[in-house]
């Protein structure tokens, strides 16, 4: 299979990025191994609007490695979704039809043979995820990043299971996120 990792590891203020791009090329380096094409975009490095739809419409998988920035994803990476993303090679359209009132809104992605999964870094703890005492009230890491999820599955992605690692900088515990990392790749990425 072909695998695109978008990489949004970024700077803030000068500085960042450096973990996210670690994981990145430890993706890279997992999937090759289990021979698969890998290409990474460093989104922060700057990007062609085309190659990049490209890149996608090439890849049968396509992953985001990004960090939690203020409770989702870097403001970089948005842009490149709304740079990149909306383009009639992805979509028609959002899906409704006034011939057709059975379309729904969201039916509109092209992509339907694609998958996609999110790898993601976070300072905060797995309880403030899963705890319904805690910060994201027991959502889980899916449910704060729904609109990420919401934006792959309109372009009719179908959605791997996503990987987290937390407390990078307070409590990190690097070296078992990266073993829990590579068999979350071997279990999902067939």
């Amino acid at each position: 299979m072909h695998i695109f990792i978008i990489d949004a590891g970024c700077k803030l203020h000068g500085v960042g990025g450096s973990l996210n791009h670690h994981y990145a090329d430890m993706a890279k380096s997992i999937l090759q191994e289990q021979g698969h094409s890998v290409e990474i975009t460093r989104i922060d490095e700057g990007y062609d609007i085309t190659k990049e739809r490209i890149k996608i419409l090439d890849a049968d998988i396509v992953i985001l490695q990004t960090p939690g920035w203020w409770m989702s994803t870097p403001w970089q990476y948005k842009q490149y979704e709304d740079l990149v993303y909306g383009n009639d090679m992805f979509i028609y359209g959002d899906g409704r039809s006034r011939n057709n009132p059975n379309l729904k809104y969201g039916s509109g992605g092209k992509l339907l043979n694609k998958r996609y999964m999110i790898s993601t870094t976070w300072n905060a703890p797995k309880e403030a995820f899963e705890d319904p005492s805690q910060f994201f009230e027991g959502v889980g890491i899916d449910g704060v990043l729904f609109g990420v999820h919401k934006t792959f599955q309109f372009l009719g992605m179908q959605k791997l299971p996503t990987f987290m690692a937390n407390d990078v900088l307070k409590n990190p515990t690097h070296e078992a996120d990266f073993a829990r990392f590579k068999a979350h790749l071997l279990a999902n990425i067939k």
